[in-house]
C-alpha cells in the first residue's frame, strides 16, 4: 500500500523528484490525494521517509506549506510493486502500471518478466525443492460446483481436484474402475450397485464412504435446485446406502448410458460433512474433492492447485499449480521465451513468438476439435430467424471455406455437422449465393436487423459473418459480451442468434447435453415442438443397449437440427498444446487441456 500511495504522490508532483529542488505541498493537497484524516497522512508521511523514499521537511506553523522531495525511482517500485502483486495472486493490482508507468517501456519490461513467470519451475521454497505449472488463463474460474460447470476450464478443473465413481479410458474405449472398484447391474438395468474402495480421502481428511455417494446424488436429485445439469439424473428414483463401502441406484427407466453418466465430471462424488457447491464458490470454505489436487487459493484473478500426496492412484509428480487471469486485451503482449513452459492454447493463435519455426526447440500437440463453431438460433423470440427462408439463406451465404482461409489462426474445415468426419475438405459445399439470393427475396426480407451475441473467441468469426450478410443486403448487428455474461438468461432470451463453440469432451453424453441441458444455448433455443421430438429421440437412445443404434439416433438429433435449420454449423478450429522437450508425461485429455497430474520435467 505504501509503494501505491508513494506512486501517487511521485505522478501528483512530477517536479519533486530526486534531482530537483523540493516542491512546496500542504496536509491538506495530502488529505485530498489520500483520501484520509491528516493523522493517517502524517503516519504515511512518516513511513514513507523512513523507507528512504521521500525527503518531508514540515512547514513551520500553522498553515504553512510543507516542502517534498521523491527520491525513490518511481519506475523500479512500480515494477517490483506489480511482480510482488503477481507473486501475491493479484494480477489486477499489477496492472496499475498502465496508470503510473511512463510510456510503453515499463509495461514491455514487467510483460517480459510476466511472459517468464509462467510455465514449469523448479524452485526452493522453504529449503524444499518445489515443482510448479504456472499457466495463464483469459477469464476467471468462476465455479468449481461440478454440477455447473459452462466451459471446459471449468470442466477440466473439476477432474482435477474430483472423482467420479468410474471413468471412461477414451483410448481403450472403456469404463473403468475409479472410487468404486466393482458394479453390477439388474437384468432390468434398473438397478446398480457400487462397491468403493478402502482407505480414499478427501482433501481435509474425511475418509469417502458410502454416505458421500448417496449426498451427493441426493443433491443432485433435489428439484428445489435449479441444477443446470439435473437432466442426467431425471430417471434416478432413489439411491440407498447398503453399508459404508456399498451404494446402490434405482432408476425408474432403463438407461444404457448410466454409466457413461457416472463419468460426466457433474457426477464427482462431495464429501458429506462440507457445505453444498453453490455456498462455496470463491466464498468460504475451498471445495474439497479426493482427486490428485486439493485447492488452497480461488479469486477472480487466480486459482492454486497443490500435490494430494496420498491420492488412491498416485502422488501427481507436479507439486503446485497456478492458474492466473490475464486479461484478454493482455494476451498479445505475452511472450514466451522460457525453455520451461507447457502451454495449452485454445484462443486460435498460432504458438506464441519462440514455439514456432525450424530453430524452436518446442513441441506441439495438434487436434482437431471434436466439437464445431455453431450459430444457434432463438426460436422464442420474434425476429427475422422466425421465417426458415431467412436460416436457410444465411446457411447458403456464408461461405466458410472463405471463412477458414480468410480468418486463418487455427481454423481449419468448414463443419456440416456437430463432429468432424473423416472426409473434411475445404470448400463448403452448402454455399450457393443464387439460392441465398432467391430465399431473401421470397421472403420480402425488410432489413429488420439480425442481433448476433459471442465472446471474444468468436468475435472475428461474427464481423465476417456480419459483412458477408451485409453484401446480399442483411443487417446484422453484433455484440460482444464476457465469456460469462454470454451465458446470462436475459442475454439468451433477448438475442436473435448465439456463435459459440462447442466442445465435446465426454462423446454420447456431451452430444445430449447440448440438447437435454436446460441452459445449454440450443436448448434455450429451441421451440416446445422442436424440443418434445428431441426428448422422444433422446428417450428412445437411452433404452438401446446397441452403440450403433445410438448412435443412429444421435445422428437423428443432428439432422433434426439441420433439417429445420435452427443451428448453423460454421466450422472446425484446432487445439494446440505447446511444450519443451524437458517437459515430460504432456497429454491432452478430454477437455482439451493439459494433464496436470502425469506432467514432470525430465532437466533443468
Amino acid at each position: 500500500m505504501l509503494e501505491l500511495q508513494y506512486l501517487q504522490l511521485n505522478q501528483a508532483y512530477p517536479g519533486s523528484a530526486f534531482a530537483s529542488d523540493p516542491v512546496e505541498v500542504t496536509i491538506a493537497d495530502l488529505i485530498s490525494l489520500w483520501t484520509c484524516s491528516e493523522r493517517n497522512v502524517k503516519m504515511i508521511l512518516k513511513k514513507l521517509a523512513a523507507l528512504g523514499y521521500i525527503e518531508w521537511i514540515p512547514g513551520r506553523g500553522r498553515g504553512h506549506a510543507s516542502r517534498l522531495r521523491c527520491i525513490a525511482n518511481a519506475q523500479e517500485l512500480l515494477l517490483e510493486h506489480a511482480r510482488q502483486s503477481v507473486h501475491k495472486g493479484q494480477l489486477d493490482e499489477a496492472l496499475l502500471l498502465d496508470r503510473f508507468g511512463r510510456g510503453q517501456e515499463t509495461k514491455g519490461q514487467f510483460m517480459e518478466w510476466l511472459s517468464a513467470y509462467f510455465g514449469y519451475q523448479r524452485e526452493e521454497w522453504d529449503q524444499q525443492q518445489l515443482d510448479t505449472l504456472r499457466v495463464p488463463v483469459f477469464r476467471p474460474v468462476r465455479t468449481l460446483d461440478p454440477a455447473s460447470t459452462f466451459y471446459a476450464l471449468e470442466a477440466h478443473l473439476v477432474k482435477q481436484v474430483y472423482n467420479t465413481l468410474v471413468t471412461y479410458h477414451p483410448q481403450r474405449r472403456m469404463i473403468e474402475p475409479q472410487l468404486a472398484h466393482y458394479w453390477e447391474v439388474s437384468d432390468d438395468a434398473l438397478e446398480w450397485k457400487f462397491y468403493l474402495r478402502r482407505g480414499i480421502a478427501f482433501h481435509h481428511g474425511k475418509e469417502l464412504t458410502a454416505h458421500d455417494v448417496a449426498f451427493t446424488f441426493r443433491w443432485l436429485m433435489d428439484r428445489s435446485k435449479p441444477l443446470p445439469q439435473r437432466w442426467l439424473y431425471e430417471q434416478l428414483n432413489e439411491v440407498r446406502v447398503l453399508d459404508n463401502r456399498a451404494v446402490s441406484f434405482h432408476l425408474n427407466a432403463p438407461n444404457q448410458l448410466f454409466l457413461r453418466y457416472l463419468c460426466f465430471s457433474a457426477s464427482s462424488v462431495l464429501p458429506s460433512d462440507r457445505p453444498e457447491p453453490e455456498a462455496m464458490d470463491q466464498g468460504g470454505l475451498l471445495p474439497s474433492g479426493t482427486g490428485p489436487f486439493k485447492l488452497t487459493d480461488w479469486s477472480p484473478n487466480r486459482c492454486v492447485l497443490e500435490a494430494h500426496r496420498d491420492y488412491f492412484e498416485g502422488r501427481p509428480h507436479l507439486d503446485r499449480v497456478e492458474l492466473t487471469n490475464v486479461p484478454e486485451e493482455e494476451r498479445n503482449h505475452l511472450t514466451f521465451p522460457v525453455l520451461n513452459s507447457v502451454l495449452c492454447i485454445h484462443g486460435g493463435e498460432q504458438g506464441p513468438r519462440g514455439t514456432q519455426g525450424t530453430d524452436s526447440d518446442w513441441e506441439a500437440i495438434q487436434l482437431i476439435n471434436d466439437g464445431c463453431t455453431m450459430m444457434t438460433y432463438n426460436m422464442k423470440k420474434n425476429g427475422p430467424q422466425q421465417d426458415v427462408r431467412f436460416r436457410k439463406a444465411l446457411h447458403h451465404l456464408v461461405d466458410r471455406g472463405s471463412l477458414v482461409q480468410t480468418l486463418g489462426e487455427n481454423r481449419r474445415y468448414p463443419a456440416s455437422g456437430l463432429q468432424p468426419h473423416d472426409y473434411l475438405v475445404q470448400h463448403d459445399q452448402a454455399y450457393d449465393p443464387a439460392t441465398a439470393r432467391r430465399l431473401l427475396e421470397d421472403m420480402a426480407y425488410d432489413g429488420t436487423p439480425f442481433r448476433i451475441s459471442t465472446n471474444y473467441k468468436h468475435y472475428k468469426d461474427a464481423l465476417w459473418i456480419r459483412d458477408r450478410c451485409r453484401d446480399f443486403g442483411v443487417v446484422v448487428e453484433v455484440t460482444c459480451y464476457d465469456t460469462y455474461e454470454l451465458t446470462y438468461s436475459e442475454v439468451v432470451r433477448e438475442t436473435d442468434a448465439i456463435l459459440y463453440q462447442f466442445i465435446n469432451d465426454e462423446g454420447e453424453v456431451s452430444l445430449l447435453e447440448l440438447f437435454l441441458r436446460e441452459d445449454s444455448f440450443i436448448r434455450a433455443h429451441m421451440h416446445e415442438e422442436i424440443k418434445a421430438r428431441v426428448d422422444k429421440i433422446a428417450a428412445d437412445l437411452l433404452s438401446s443397449a446397441s452403440p450403433d443404434y445410438r448412435k443412429h439416433r444421435l445422428n437423428d438429433l443432428e439432422e433434426l437440427l439441420g433439417h429445420e435449420h435452427v443451428v448453423m454449423f460454421l466450422l472446425f478450429k484446432e487445439l494446440n498444446t505447446f511444450f519443451n522437450p524437458s517437459v515430460r508425461g504432456v497429454t491432452v485429455n478430454s477437455t482439451g487441456w493439459i494433464d496436470f497430474k502425469n506432467i514432470w520435467l525430465q532437466s533443468v
